[in-house]
């Protein structure tokens, strides 16, 4: 994958990266939820999800950012950990048996200080070409050592 540099132009797009959503993975970030004890809800459970007006358990939302700030990370690297910026949107449930792709395009380059932050447009599409995530996200690039 390419990793971030200021050579990168405006509009170059990110290799994106797709990921199978499990009821399992959502179920690591949503059972346990109070003092270490298991619990059903919409994230875990259908008949509460259903309870709730929802269709089915679906995918609590930090469950998929996450994979937004992991393909940022891997393009940023320490930009991203030493001043990344990430503001996202959820537009449409994720489900599981859902297959999400992190896709993203830079927007915008400015100096910050000693580096240059680049600003993309990021966002989740599921198997149906739907955006179900909608964001900003920026990390800096720093000049390489002499």
């Amino acid at each position: 994958m390419t990793e971030a540099h200021a050579g990168l132009d405006i509009g170059y797009e990110i290799e994106p990266v797709t990921y199978e959503i499990t009821q399992e993975k959502i179920n690591i970030y949503s059972r346990r939820v109070f003092d270490g004890r298991d619990t059903k809800n919409i994230h875990t459970d259908d008949e509460v999800a259903r309870r709730a007006g929802l269709p089915r358990a679906l995918a609590q939302g930090r469950y998929p950012i996450a994979y937004i700030s992991e393909r940022m990370l891997a393009f940023f690297g320490t930009g991203w950990i030493q001043g990344g910026k990430l503001d996202v949107t959820l537009v449409k449930g994720i489900f599981p048996g859902d297959t999400i792709t992190v896709k993203g395009i830079i927007t915008e380059k400015s100096p910050e200080d000693d580096a240059l932050r680049l600003v993309l447009d990021v966002w989740l599409e599921n198997q149906h070409g739907e955006q179900a995530t909608a964001g900003v996200a920026s990390g800096l690039v720093r000049p390489a050592a002499e």
